[in-house]
């Protein structure tokens, strides 16, 4: 087994700092006959502050002090061997002493070096840190603009590959339509050849025709100038009557315009006496619906009035009489009612005139 598997078999048996420093230390001065010294302990754990190894190493070296330890107070020993053991076991003491300060000296100069350059490293370390921290933080800003980049790029790609599909259908179809162009082409040309010497043939023949359309047309051109002189005449006679009849319009125009303006003020007028009109009839039907009520309620009381007096003045034992007061009462009633009836129809007529 290695020093560095012993370590690390002692770091999983001992959780304390302490313990495991004092375990080192041991497998060290017993296992492997080197001096333990704080640095080296240090190196080795790598594990609490610096204060940790030379504290652990001064415990090891009181506990081998103990435990190697020589009692020599025994009374079978002469007084001067006693003193001369107490003397070397002192002058050991001190020997030890001494060599544990000059490593611990040696110890704190070594740390505070290492100190040193670990505050160096870790100062580097935080600018490395920092450094790092401002090109991730660069590397997932561009990358994000790489992928929305990407992202667009993708975006186009599948945009061109429907673009370039369609473009081959259709560089396809004008491949076919070019083919049918020029078959038709061809037929066309054989058409053209046809037409062009039916076309010149009718071209001399109308070339005789136009010779004599010629003379024709020098004579109807003659008598088409008579014409024009002519209608440009009566042209300058229909602009002059034009020019009469647009003024008379205008007159014509101003007179309706102000007969307008004279028949809204009529209208106006009149709108307003209708208003006024509608609001007396309002009132005359409110009359005529109460005099027509009163009316009614006389009527009944006439009636009433009647049928009272005809059982007052009827006869029990005469039936001539009786059929003669009858009828005078009946003539009574008739002319009560149609004259509250004619009084009610004369006044209803009235206003509603």
């Amino acid at each position: 087994m290695t020093l560095e598997s012993d370590i690390e078999a002692a770091r999983e048996r001992a959780s304390d700092t302490q313990v495991l420093y004092r375990e080192v230390c041991a497998l060290l001065f017993f296992r492997y006959g080197e001096t333990p010294t704080a640095n080296r302990l240090y190196q080795l754990v790598r594990k609490g502050s610096m204060s940790a190894p030379a504290k652990a190493l001064r415990d090891f070296w009181g506990e081998v002090r103990d435990k190697t330890r020589v009692d020599v107070g025994r009374p079978d020993l002469p007084p001067e061997v006693a003193a001369a053991a107490g003397d070397l076991a002192a002058q050991l003491w001190r020997l030890s002493n001494d060599a544990a300060s000059a490593a611990l000296d040696v110890f704190r100069q070594d740390a505070q070096s290492e100190i040193a350059t670990a505050r160096d490293e870790a100062r580097e370390r935080e600018t490395q840190r920092l450094d790092a921290r401002q090109q991730a933080e660069q590397a997932a800003h561009d990358a994000a603009a790489l992928r929305a980049q990407i992202g667009g790029l993708d975006a186009r790609i599948v945009e061109l590959q429907t673009a370039n599909a369609m473009l081959t259908a259709q560089l396809a179809a004008s491949k076919q339509e070019t083919a049918a162009g020029i078959a038709a082409l061809a037929d066309a040309r054989r058409d053209f050849a046809d037409e062009l010497a039916k076309l010149r043939r009718a071209h001399e023949q109308n070339e005789q025709r136009l010779a004599a359309a010629e003379k024709r047309a020098l004579l109807e051109i003659e008598s088409e100038r008579a014409v024009a002189q002519r209608l440009r005449k009566e042209l300058q006679a229909s602009h002059e009557r034009a020019a009469t009849l647009e003024a008379e319009s205008r007159a014509q125009r101003d007179g309706l315009r102000d007969e307008l303006a004279a028949t809204k003020a009529e209208l106006a007028t009149s709108n307003a006496r209708h208003a006024l009109s509608g609001a007396q009839l309002a009132e005359k039907d409110a009359l005529l619906a109460e005099r027509a009520a009163t009316a009614d309620l006389l009527r009944q009381r006439i009636e009433t009035m009647s049928r009272k007096l005809d059982a007052a003045r009827t006869p029990k034992t005469s039936t001539h009489p009786t059929r003669r007061s009858r009828e005078k009462n009946a003539s009574q009633g008739r002319t009560t009612t149609d004259f509250a009836g004619a009084s009610f129809v004369k006044r209803g007529t009235s206003t509603r005139k």
